[in-house]
């Protein structure tokens, strides 16, 4: 039985929308192809008319997973004035809602540590990503191109920090490193 441009492309859009959220919750390592596929609603056999290895899933899922954070800020950005997007964001990176849902996080703050032990191109696709992050977040700060850009990377590096201490320690210092940036964002 073959299967419709349309519905082929909707099963493709739901493994990569499966893998980058089990990526971000467990890892690159810890999620299985056949695992992304069975989320996706498929079978394990059905990958490869989609994808020809799973760093060519990563790759996709790394795509949508900065897209999902682009909007987000973007989304923020044409409702406010930029100190008060900035602050809002940034709110919302060192939050719960953000830190306790790693599968809808940040993919730097999710994958940085696999993406470092992967491949060049992965690196490129997550370079990719990081920097069209950082031209959104450039919008939102006051200055010349450079200027901005220096600023909003510096903030970008301090949040993911903050998310990655946060995540891997106890409560305790988690909070003392959040209650730490939290003044730094707003």
């Amino acid at each position: 039985m073959r299967v419709s441009r349309e519905e082929m492309d909707r099963s493709h859009e739901r493994i990569v929308e499966a893998a980058a959220r089990l990526f971000r919750e467990q890892g690159v390592e810890n999620t299985s192809v056949a695992g992304v596929m069975a989320e996706a609603g498929l079978t394990h056999g059905g990958f490869y008319r989609h994808f020809d290895t799973k760093d060519s899933l990563i790759a996709a899922a790394l795509e949508q997973a900065f897209e999902q954070v682009h909007e987000l800020i973007e989304a923020d950005g044409h409702d406010r004035a930029p100190a008060e997007a900035r602050a809002r964001y940034h709110g919302y990176y060192l939050s719960e809602a953000h830190l306790g849902r790693p599968g809808a996080a940040c993919p730097v703050a999710t994958l940085a540590g696999d993406v470092a032990r992967a491949e060049p191109a992965l690196k490129d696709a997550f370079g990719r990503g990081v920097n069209r992050m950082l031209d959104a977040l450039e919008q939102q700060h006051p200055g010349g191109r450079k200027e901005r850009r220096m600023a909003a990377t510096r903030e970008f590096a301090m949040l993911v920090g903050a998310a990655l201490i946060a995540r891997a320690s106890d409560p305790e210092t988690a909070e003392r490193v959040l209650a730490a940036c939290r003044p730094l964002s707003g």
